[in-house]
């Protein structure tokens, strides 16, 4: 759908349109969008003008027309089913996360960053663009996903991407950055570091999950591991009856998981969501005085700012409110870049 909607908008405009070029600061208005939109609808798009508004950046509004609005429990995709005899165990000698460059540039300001599960390719794109001269490395999440491997805490996991980042000692305190999951975890790095007497110049948390609202109840691993593969059915129009390797096919060419070269690898990497979103559930997010941005898709208060409710002044608050369950469209956005972009260079 994203690049049908390019395409559309490339049309309209005589020029290519990426997915995360903006309509409106390309030189459209509200009657261009509207165009788009019965443009779209003719070509069989389920796009409703406000919508267009709403999310003028394709890849916003391809996320928001194919996000479930309420992933009930249905096809449970037999493939991806950690339980279901398919998973890879883990690596035995994986439990250090590695570090690995993205770019290469002046190693004492390095930016390291702790990637998601699911968009490691798009979240490294966007780390080159906002560095400039600076050398950037990343980090992936810890692999929880054998299903007999232990889950962990947040600072558990935190702790066995300590060692990666203590071997690359900055000149003047780390830069870190995290998106989605790997964005809480970069904060319990963060908080751990300064622990150790490192200074931290800089905490940058990029789409983290929002949370659930005080009145949900806490999830379980098998709670969170359902939710997981009936989001994924829904997004992906999967019955059940996929085979991994077309599941994997779908999943990369929506640029998810594109770092993942064995479609079996796929059910583990599930399990390992499901643990992540499980530490990150039961983090009570403990006060941290750093300076800090937070890029968050939600339009009231995110829970990592409990973090800084002695310190707020040391942490600059970013708003998208697009109201998506994913941080893929969050991780191209042009205001992010830019708000990254300065921030590296205060």
């Amino acid at each position: 759908m994203e690049r049908l909607l390019c395409e559309i908008c490339s049309e309209h405009f005589g020029h290519a349109v990426s997915p995360y070029d903006d309509l409106f600061e390309l030189g459209g208005d509200s009657l261009s969008i509207i165009e788009i939109a019965t443009a779209a609808r003719a070509l069989g798009l389920p796009i409703r003008s406000s919508d267009a508004l709403r999310h003028p950046v394709p890849a916003r509004l391809a996320e928001y027309l194919t996000l479930p609005r309420a992933p009930a429990p249905g096809p449970r995709p037999a493939a991806l089913d950690p339980y279901a005899g398919s998973a890879t165990a883990a690596d035995p000698a994986g439990t250090e996360v590695r570090a690995i460059p993205i770019t290469g540039g002046d190693a004492a300001e390095a930016l390291h960053v702790v990637h998601s599960e699911s968009h490691v390719r798009a979240e490294r794109d966007a780390v080159a663009a906002w560095v400039g001269a600076r050398a950037a490395v990343g980090h992936l999440l810890p692999d929880t996903g054998a299903p007999t491997a232990p889950g962990g805490t947040l600072a558990e996991l935190a702790d066995r991407c300590l060692p990666a980042l203590l071997r690359h000692r900055p000149a003047n305190g780390y830069r870190l950055a995290g998106f989605g999951h790997g964005a809480v975890v970069a904060l319990e790095l963060a908080r751990s570091l300064r622990e150790r007497g490192y200074p931290v110049a800089l905490l940058a948390l990029i789409a983290p999950p929002a949370g659930r609202t005080a009145e949900e109840p806490a999830a379980t691993l098998d709670d969170l591991l359902a939710r997981r593969l009936a989001a994924l059915a829904g997004r992906f129009a999967l019955t059940g009856g996929e085979s991994l390797e077309d599941i994997h096919l779908r999943l990369r060419e929506a640029g998810w998981y594109e770092h993942v070269a064995r479609p079996q690898d796929l059910p583990r990497l599930q399990l390992a969501w499901a643990r992540t979103a499980l530490a990150v559930q039961e983090y009570d997010y403990p006060a941290y005085a750093g300076r800090a941005v937070l890029v968050a898709d939600t339009c009231s208060a995110h829970p990592a700012e409990r973090a800084w409710d002695d310190n707020a002044e040391r942490l600059t608050v970013h708003r998208l409110d697009l109201g998506l369950d994913c941080s893929l469209p969050v991780i191209g956005d042009r205001q992010v870049a830019d708000l990254m972009r300065k921030v590296l260079d205060a």
